[in-house]
């Protein structure tokens, strides 16, 4: 059972490591948790806070007192990583998702932890994989895109060399498009959710993701620990999906009007625009070059090796922007 071990998860007031915290919690397991503000863990947790150490991803010393306490018990679960459509420096993302996995994959090492459950991102695949067959894969930094991309292949890589040369116990999640209730950091999916609420996206965008439900990973998150194999890789995804059918949602559950979809190539066009509009608003851009590029890559995973091994079962896309746009309506991120 998952309760007989002690947990660390790096990044724990992020958006999938404060809903695998907070799965944790529930079934009665000692989670030790790693974040860099105390502020944001109180808005995250409120009284119901793990052990906490805050702290610097990049920092070694931050890193030792993390895993001071650590065993041949211990589950580590590292969510780090700088998530970027774009709009950050790629020696800023280097430093917190390389660097950062480094020390984790380090520590894990010296301290001989039960397991590391490495998070990933389907965006680390090099261009031109096979997405309906992944046993084989194996990170290639080399062919995959630049920017996030490449740095979360890179992480993969620091993380599959110490499996294979080191013998730690690893897997790596690798997961699609995030969504639903929990995103406190308000990403691209959420800030684009609340624009559309607040009247702020005049059009929508030919194109989309595959996006998924974190909850529906932290519901069999005990049968992750259990069953994962070391060196083996496991996507997380659900069905692809539109930008509209996103939006189609909000249209029906608030009655919001409906937006017309832009055809990309347009959406290129007005880049200068919404990369102005968005400095001026002080917010991240919800659309850059790298952004769009992804639009185009509807990935149709499969997911038989999810669902046989952890019985893995995805919601609807429906109920989890519907819960999603409840939890932002609660928690004051957008008003309607």
């Amino acid at each position: 059972m998952c309760k007989n071990y002690d947990y660390i998860v790096t990044g724990a007031t992020g958006f999938v490591g404060n809903v695998f915290t907070k799965r944790l919690l529930e079934l009665g397991c000692k989670v030790t948790g790693f974040a860099r503000s105390e502020k944001k863990a109180i808005e995250v947790f409120g009284e119901n806070r793990p052990n906490m150490i805050y702290g610097d991803i990049t920092k070694q010393e931050d890193i030792a007192r993390l895993f001071k306490l650590a065993t041949k018990n211990t589950v580590v679960i590292h969510t780090v990583a700088k998530v970027s459509i774009g709009e950050t420096p790629n020696s800023v993302m280097y430093d917190i998702t390389v660097n950062g996995t480094k020390l984790v994959v380090d520590a894990c090492l010296q301290k001989k932890v039960k397991k590391l459950l490495h998070i990933s991102s389907t965006e680390a695949l090099p261009k031109g994989t096979d997405v309906t067959d992944l046993e084989s894969y194996t990170p290639n930094p080399d062919k995959a895109k630049k920017g996030y991309s490449k740095t979360k292949s890179q992480a993969d890589k620091i993380v599959y060399d110490a499996i294979k040369n080191n013998g730690l116990d690893a897997s790596t999640l690798m997961f699609a498009s995030v969504i639903g209730p929990g995103d406190y950091t308000k990403g691209h999916m959420s800030q684009m959710m609340i624009d559309y609420i607040e009247g702020r996206l005049p059009a929508s965008i030919k194109g989309g993701y595959n996006d998924f439900d974190i909850r529906d990973v932290a519901d069999v998150l005990p049968a992750i620990i259990e069953n994962s194999k070391a060196g083996e890789n496991y996507v997380f995804a659900n069905k692809p999906d539109k930008i509209n059918d996103v939006l189609d949602v909000i249209s029906k559950k608030l009655n919001k009007k409906k937006l017309k979809a832009l055809p990309v190539w347009l959406a290129y066009v007005g880049l200068p625009f919404l990369t102005l509009h968005a400095k001026v608003r002080k917010k991240r851009p919800l659309y850059t070059k790298t952004a769009l590029s992804t639009l185009k890559e509807d990935a149709n995973f499969n997911l038989d090796k999810v669902k046989r091994e952890f019985n893995y079962s995805p919601r609807s896309l429906e109920v989890t922007v519907s819960d999603q746009v409840d939890f932002m309506i609660e928690k004051g991120f957008c008003k309607i």
